[in-house]
């Protein structure tokens, strides 16, 4: 009897082919990944801490921005979108976390410019494309991402367990953004591995930003404890609500 594949596994052999397709050129370069974000909200969160801690953190060829005598800043985000297409595959609710030391912008572009020190999500086709590029991605399919109505406020909880003794978690309240506050927004998030430079840049043609007042929690004994040295952390630099409506996200890599 021929060896017959069933539907299921023609449909799975075609998407790692497809998959496998968008690796790499032929010499084994990358290509680029493009990334869109749809219907999202997010937490953004900005604090001062030790740049004697922080700057081992950061290899060199990326200079830690300066908030002050051995003061780095360290940014804390979340983002939950109703949809997320990696390379033009249809888009599935999604939630993304970023941990990072806030950088001077190594190649002038960008309103933000952080170095990745996590990076966690709960979709397994992204996890696997920004892997392929050097990214050492947490995938974390419990990723909770909760807001709730709590009088003229937001109440947030958010809970990321990235691996094996690594765990934090969001919680506070927010505000949505002002009706007609939007503002184009580009964030660039960079790592360095020895595939080479990569940065995930995500441009956001409108943003709205509310208020927030979110504390970090986590233990001190993780790889990231020593940067925060403390269970919960605050964001007296940056603390806001984001909603969007559509964000891009182009992921490079130079060697």
């Amino acid at each position: 009897m021929p060896n017959r594949l069933s539907g299921v596994a023609r449909r799975c052999l075609a998407l790692l082919l497809t998959l496998a397709a968008g690796i790499a050129h032929a010499d084994g370069t990358p290509r680029e990944l493009q990334v869109t974000f749809t219907d999202c909200t997010e937490f953004a969160g900005l604090t001062a801490v030790s740049r004697t801690a922080m700057a081992p953190l950061v290899p060199a060829g990326f200079a830690l921005a300066d908030f002050g005598p051995d003061t780095a800043g360290a940014v804390v985000r979340i983002a939950n979108c109703e949809g997320v297409s990696v390379d033009g595959s249809n888009p599935v609710p999604g939630t993304v976390s970023h941990i990072g030391a806030n950088l001077v912008s190594p190649d002038g572009t960008g309103d933000i410019n952080n170095y990745t020190l996590l990076y966690a999500t709960d979709n397994p086709r992204l996890a696997l494309r920004l892997r392929q590029f050097g990214l050492p991605v947490r995938l974390d399919p419990s990723i909770a991402y909760e807001v709730t109505p709590s009088g003229a406020q937001l109440e947030l909880y958010a809970a990321v367990h990235p691996g094996a003794g690594e765990a934090y978690f969001l919680h506070g309240t927010e505000t949505d953004p002002p009706a007609g506050s939007e503002i184009p927004f580009l964030a660039n998030w960079w790592y360095a591995s020895r595939k080479g430079r990569l940065r995930m840049s995500t441009d956001i043609p409108a943003i709205g930003f509310g208020t927030a007042d979110i504390a970090f929690y986590t233990a001190r004994e993780i790889d990231l404890g020593a940067v925060f040295n403390a269970n919960r952390t605050t964001f007296p630099l940056l603390s806001v609500r984001g909603k969007f409506a559509v964000g891009n996200m182009s992921v490079t890599l130079a060697r």
